[in-house]
């Protein structure tokens, strides 16, 4: 493939060496370096993303073009909450201490009753701050907990599974106390 350098962007323009832009206007792809064949494919692979429209949130992930990686899906942005809620303690995120949960606190409660009741109520609220914030109806279906006691160290496993906007969702998580 036969490259014109002089109708490339500007942009890309700029990053090739100089020794390259002097020698001559035309290569033929092949014949350049790796790192400048990177940046005249990335050209083409491209694309516009409407971020109004169909972006619900960023994940803290580098992609290839350099940008943060954009949650395009409704389940993988819930999901992702939950997680970070899940593993935040209440009062822990700096500027707003009502981000959290206290669910590594109430897996060791004694009385399984009142620690199912405590962690729906948990759960629920999480699910009405993240209904809100999205403007999507999220539903709790069901909640399990098991508790697996080792010589050393107790393992709680919990198994949660949504509605989001009326497809089912599930989620696993465990913790190691």
């Amino acid at each position: 493939m036969i490259i014109n350098l002089k109708t490339l962007p500007l942009s890309i323009y700029k990053k090739i060496p100089l020794s390259i832009k002097t020698l001559k206007d035309e290569y033929d792809l092949d014949d350049l370096p790796y790192s400048v064949q990177k940046l005249i494919l990335d050209i083409n692979q491209q694309k516009e993303i409407d971020y109004k429209d169909s972006v619900y949130d960023f994940q803290p992930q580098i992609t290839e073009l350099g940008d943060f990686k954009p949650i395009e899906n409704l389940k993988i942005l819930v999901v992702d909450y939950m997680y970070n809620y899940l593993h935040t303690l209440l009062g822990e995120y700096p500027f707003n201490c009502l981000v959290g949960s206290n669910v590594k606190k109430l897996l060791q409660k004694k009385d399984t009753t009142i620690q199912k009741l405590y962690m729906s109520e948990e759960l629920n609220r999480m699910i009405m701050s993240f209904g809100t914030t999205i403007d999507k109806n999220i539903k709790l279906k069901t909640f399990d907990l098991s508790k697996k006691d080792h010589n050393v160290y107790v393992e709680y496993t919990y198994t949660i599974e949504l509605i989001i906007d009326d497809e089912p969702t599930t989620l696993s998580q465990s913790y190691i106390l």
